[in-house]
């Protein structure tokens, strides 16, 4: 909502980013720098971007050009006319599960039925070219309970054995002989020693490409396979359009397309004849000026009212913001600059059967990059806690500021239309209409605009990571952790607009009331119907006990938005005095589910995960890891004096200030304060401190006492579970093991010994345990000892350890500490047994000190 005392300024983004630029060349003006670039706020003010300035001016010089980018073929036989090299065991990855958006007319051994292209079963068998691919559809394994078009193992068998094997050796005779003779036989051959897995392919002369449609489904029908029942082939050329450009005009496009057409070669009579084709055509816009141009998001109506020769009110119904045909693509965080994606429907293709069109920039291409789901170069909220964005946001910065002398963007329209069309659609977008949808920044102002609001939030996110853990752990800093990498993956790619996301926007962006909202400026904008962008699925259920949030609801009051004509974030702290950026308290948070989403882990594991990291190496992030809940905080129950047990703040000794957020904001509830101890940690002074972690050790070990392996069989500690939240130093002065152990192996050891657990328990400063660990990063002393290592100096910490390690020498008993482990249960003959059960039993290991014990 917006604040009644605040003033507004309108600026173009080539205004903003001149006070951006005053700011960052300003000596300690960094923290006024980041607030700009992020929220919009500077002196009071709050920034309002009007990009529709920058409209494209009439003596601007513009060119166009024409293409033919990709191509799509239904046929019932293959007509390339060059060699197939053909996949005896398909590669799975090949299989066309994405949305093409087309449809078409297929047939199986249940009737004739319609249906999108990519829900047929498919392999694909072969590639010719250097970008184009033959897949074989399957329809009679297509039915309403299949839940992937992959095939299986089983059904590449079938397929291999009783189709494609036996026609290859009839149409090559001789030179099948090469070929395995089994699917198995393949899958043995092509599996190397370390597992991974090397495909072989096998050529097909042309001069027989024309038959082994027919052969295959013959041989399928011979061995007792109905699967060629309306088999039939798909051919995809992909990612030639700059291959193809021509003038805007029809003689140009007949031959351009001619042209395209034997470049792939590809039997023009053929697929002018039969089955079902489409094309993707394309006009891109460029500048002579060697400007950057983008597409007005009101711009849309008027486009693809013209490319498809629609009536208004068709226009219209199809480009409004609420429609599901319709995905906007914002540009640059800018809303009033967009692309967009629309699968018109069958009542909306218009003359020349639009079956997909899409309006976008090039300059996606600079940071393209297909990666797990992603389309574009992005980092993650556990990529910024393990300290990887540092290099990643420098790189992406670095990229923005080197295209500002190499690289313009380009205006393009693309349409998926019927072969027919192919010469005939986008060739009279007219000029008038072009430029009335444009807008046009210098390469200096719109690569600046990017790379300004990389650098801010780089600030944002090294600040955090510097700062002290007691406030980087808060809720309201990692908001803002997860607000700033939504924010940097979408500078260069649509933002995503998952279930998860929606609830991340509903807490960090400003909100506007819900009634008459101009939904141009609406954050969740229309729902994302195109498997183009993934995220999320949009039907996530709400967490019964997850905080409350706002969702954009018909009975909400407020929802998120982006009234300022950028994506700006509500209000952030930083500054002097904000050691840790973070938002301003608000009074929401993410729910459970979108928390895991964005950090692969619960807010109640956030230091076990992230925090504890600086006692031991960190993981492989490759490597799948258990999770493990914390252990319990230190209770006083009345088992221990209230009063201290170290004197080291009389001597001299402290702890190195915090830093401390003078945010006025900054109130913490009490449901909050004791959910945080380590916040609690951070306002003690030393000797309470060290009192803390030294009952918290005592309880973390007892904690952590192994169990049996079955868990029908009853654990190796006695204690009950209320008894274990009340072990104190006596518990482990005790001689008398048998009052712990049900079972247990010993060992008398000397100072050497005893010296090596107490390392591994209380590291010293620099040490490090293997990233293998599996208990230490879920005990609340170890993070705590960790925090303290941070906010000591080495004579403090050297004096902190002599104190520790002279009540520990004191213990009569300790686990045998591994270095990744508590705990160690495996029989070893040096130990000693003495409670009766099986001497080769596993049990736990414990070393004694100075003398056996009374069993």
């Amino acid at each position: 909502m917006a604040s009644a005392d605040i003033t507004y300024e309108n600026m173009t983004v080539e205004d903003f980013c001149h006070v951006a630029n005053s700011l960052l060349t300003t000596p300690d003006q960094h923290a006024d720098f980041a607030q700009l670039v992020l929220t919009g706020r500077y002196e009071g003010s709050q920034a309002v971007i009007d990009p529709i300035a920058n409209r494209m001016d009439d003596d601007e010089a513009l060119s166009a050009l024409r293409d033919y980018d990709s191509l799509l073929g239904l046929h019932p036989n293959i007509v390339v006319s060059t060699p197939v090299m053909v996949y005896p065991v398909p590669k799975k990855e090949d299989t066309l599960t994405k949305n093409i958006h087309v449809s078409s007319h297929f047939t199986n051994s249940r009737g004739p039925f319609t249906a999108p292209v990519h829900t047929i079963p498919n392999c694909c068998i072969g590639k010719w070219g250097t970008h184009n691919t033959l897949r074989v559809l399957i329809p009679e394994l297509h039915h309403d309970q299949r839940s992937s078009q992959s095939l299986s193992q089983d059904e590449l068998r079938i397929f291999y054995e009783k189709g494609l094997r036996p026609a290859v050796q009839q149409l090559l005779g001789d030179q099948a002989a090469e070929w395995p003779a089994t699917y198995a036989d393949e899958m043995f051959r092509a599996r190397g020693r370390n597992g991974q897995l090397s495909f072989q392919t096998k050529v097909i002369p042309e001069w027989h490409l024309s038959e082994l449609g027919d052969c295959i489904r013959a041989c399928l029908a011979q061995n007792g396979c109905s699967w060629g029942n309306g088999m039939v082939f798909l051919h995809q050329i992909r990612g030639v359009k700059h291959s193809s450009s021509h003038n805007l005009d029809h003689d140009a496009s007949q031959q351009a397309f001619e042209a395209f057409i034997a470049d792939n070669n590809l039997d023009l009579t053929a697929i002018q004849s039969t089955g079902d084709w489409w094309i993707d055509v394309g006009v891109e816009i460029s500048s002579e000026e060697a400007n950057c141009l983008a597409w007005r998001t009101d711009s849309h109506f008027h486009i693809v009212k013209q490319v498809c020769d629609l009536a208004d009110h068709v226009a219209a119904r199809i480009t409004a913001p609420g429609s599901s045909k319709y995905t906007r693509d914002m540009v640059s965080h800018l809303p009033a600059v967009s692309g967009c994606r629309i699968s018109p429907g069958p009542r909306a293709r218009g003359r020349f059967d639009v079956e997909y069109l899409q309006m976008y920039t090039t300059d996606k291409s600079l940071t393209y990059r297909q990666d797990q789901g992603h389309y574009g170069k992005f980092i993650t909220c556990k990529d910024v806690l393990n300290g990887r964005s540092k290099e990643y946001i420098q790189n992406l910065y670095q990229l923005y500021r080197n295209a500002i002398r190499s690289n313009y963007s380009l205006a393009r329209v693309e349409v998926r239309v019927p072969l027919r069309h192919a010469c005939t659609v986008l060739l009279d977008l007219g000029e008038e209409l072009v430029r009335g949808s444009l807008v046009s920044f210098t390469r200096t102002v719109w690569w600046s605009l990017r790379s300004y609001r990389a650098l801010g939030l780089k600030f944002i996110l090294e600040w955090q990571n510097d700062g002290d853990k007691s406030h980087r752990r808060t809720k309201e800093a990692l908001l803002l952790t997860a607000g700033a990498t939504w924010l940097l993956n979408g500078l260069h790619s649509t933002p995503d607009k998952g279930a998860s996301s929606k609830d991340l926007m509903a807490a960090i962006l400003p909100h506007v009331e819900s009634a008459g909202a101009d939904p141009d400026i609406l954050a969740y904008g229309s729902p994302t119907a195109d498997d183009d962008v993934d995220s999320e699925a949009d039907t996530d259920s709400e967490d019964e006990d997850g905080p409350a949030r706002v969702r954009q609801r018909r009975d909400a009051v407020t929802i998120p938005a982006f009234p300022y004509g950028m994506v700006f974030l509500r209000r952030i702290r930083v500054g002097v005095a904000y050691p840790v950026p973070r938002f301003n308290r608000g009074p929401q948070f993410l729910s459970q589910k979108s928390f895991r989403y964005f950090f692969g882990v619960d807010f109640a594991e956030v230091d076990t995960e992230f925090f504890g990291a600086g006692l031991v190496v960190p993981r492989d992030p490759t490597r799948v890891q258990n999770k493990t809940r914390r252990t319990l905080v230190w209770y006083n129950w009345g088992q221990e004096s209230e009063d201290k047990i170290f004197h080291l703040v009389d001597r001299g000794y402290a702890m190195n200030p915090g830093d401390h957020d003078e945010g006025s904001d900054v109130e913490m509830d009490k449901e909050a304060e004791e959910e945080d101890a380590t916040k609690q940690f951070s306002d003690m002074d030393l000797d309470t401190a060290l009192t803390w972690i030294y009952r918290q050790f005592l309880l973390d070990v007892t904690s952590k006492a192994p169990n049996r392996l079955l868990t029908q069989e009853k654990s190796y500690c006695i204690l009950t579970t209320e008894q274990r939240t009340r072990v104190t130093e006596a518990t482990y002065k005790n001689e008398r093991l048998s009052e712990y152990f049900r079972d247990c192996q010993w060992k008398v050891v000397g100072a050497k010994h005893w010296q090596l657990i107490f390392d591994r328990f209380f590291p010293p400063k620099g040490k490090k345990l293997p990233s293998s660990s599996q208990n230490y990063r879920s005990m609340k002393y170890f993070l705590l000892w960790d925090d303290l290592r941070g906010k000591t100096d080495a004579a403090t910490f050297y004096r902190i350890r002599g104190e520790i390690k002279a009540r520990f020498d004191k213990l009569y008993w300790m686990p045998f500490a591994q270095t990744d482990r508590v705990w160690w249960t495996k029989f070893d003959k040096t130990f000693t047994k003495s409670s009766g059960l099986p001497r080769l039993d596993a049990s736990p290991l414990v070393f004694v000190n100075r003398r056996a014990p009374t069993w």
